[in-house]
């Protein structure tokens, strides 16, 4: 699987799924509505996680690249359901927080994380995505 590459599977279990990248692995389930057990991340969770991680990642990164001696940080994201149209959410909302640096300093951190982050970009821009269904023939060989 290349490092680039995330397969999610399903599972035994009703509502909940496996994840694998890299040959590390991530149990996901659906809503309860859909029959999640909700004691996994659920997908939804899974997107505000990766804007998240790659904030505070790049923050971290361009701070030590910038010679800036930044303290802590923090990233809380959010969404909000579209009132019409179940495919999206309205808006996504990322706050960011930094510790011990001046506003000035945490402006041009992000500003470097919203200029390098891919993950960033491809969501704020509704990046493209190119969909290709397979139906195989038989059962599934593994024991998931």
């Amino acid at each position: 699987m290349a490092d680039n590459t995330v397969v999610v599977g399903t599972t035994r279990t009703q509502g909940r799924f496996l994840a694998e990248a890299r040959e590390r692995l991530l149990v996901v389930d659906s809503t309860d509505g859909r029959g999640g057990r909700g004691q996994a991340w659920l997908a939804g969770e899974l997107l505000l996680a990766a804007l998240g991680a790659c904030a505070t990642s790049s923050v971290t990164h361009f701070a030590r690249e910038e010679g800036i001696a930044l303290d802590d940080v923090e990233a809380t994201a959010s969404y909000t359901r579209h009132p019409t149209d179940p495919t999206a959410y309205e808006e996504v909302l990322l706050e960011v927080t930094t510790w011990d640096v001046t506003q000035e300093q945490a402006e041009l951190l992000v500003r470097l994380y919203t200029e390098n982050c891919p993950v960033y970009g491809t969501t704020s821009r509704g990046g493209k995505v190119r969909l290709v269904v397979r139906a195989q023939a038989g059962r599934r060989t593994d024991d998931r």
